[in-house]
């Protein structure tokens, strides 16, 4: 029998282990080459790991997960608290809130969630990117980034969905 601090120190190692993949695969994608320079917009492939992470442990851990993230690509990337990171951290927060609403409230499969994510990301980061710079013109990419949410955050969230039942057999 297991007891409970063997469970928590499985389930540490295992976000620690997923945080280090997901900042991996955000830090990778700005090595990624697009047939049409796209700027700032990105797959989002480290969404997939978030959306794991919901749904294997939840809304707190989850939390957490992201907030190792956020850090450590602000660290090794975007520089902590710079426009750059908190534009990120606006998209992250949004969808957290809404992939989790989306999930408690058992509204979409993780192919839905990754979409949901996406959409909330993009959305997250441009009214972060408007607060910031006191202009509302930014709303005019929204289209375009809502438009790509579809294909992006469908990718995430069937990479999750086929991932899913390898980790839960795993965990469990």
């Amino acid at each position: 029998m297991r007891s409970s601090t063997d469970t928590t120190t499985k389930t540490m190692l295992v976000l620690a282990l997923l945080a280090a993949l997901a900042v991996l695969l955000r830090l990778g994608e700005n090595l990624l080459p697009l047939p049409v320079q796209l700027g700032v917009i990105r797959p989002g492939l480290a969404n997939t790991i978030t959306i794991l992470c919901l749904y294997l442990f939840g809304l707190r851990l989850t939390g957490l997960f992201l907030t190792v993230r956020v850090l450590l690509v602000g660290l090794l990337s975007t520089g902590l608290f710079t426009p750059g990171f908190l534009i990120g951290l606006g998209g992250t927060l949004l969808s957290l809130l809404l992939m989790e609403a989306g999930r408690r409230r058992q509204l979409f499969s993780p192919y839905g969630i990754g979409i949901l994510g996406a959409a909330a990301h993009n959305t997250g980061q441009i009214l972060t990117a408007s607060l910031i710079m006191q202009s509302s013109a930014l709303f005019s990419l929204l289209p375009l980034l809502l438009l790509l949410s579809l294909p992006f955050g469908l990718l995430t969230g069937a990479v999750a969905a086929k991932t899913l039942p390898f980790l839960k057999q795993y965990l469990h």
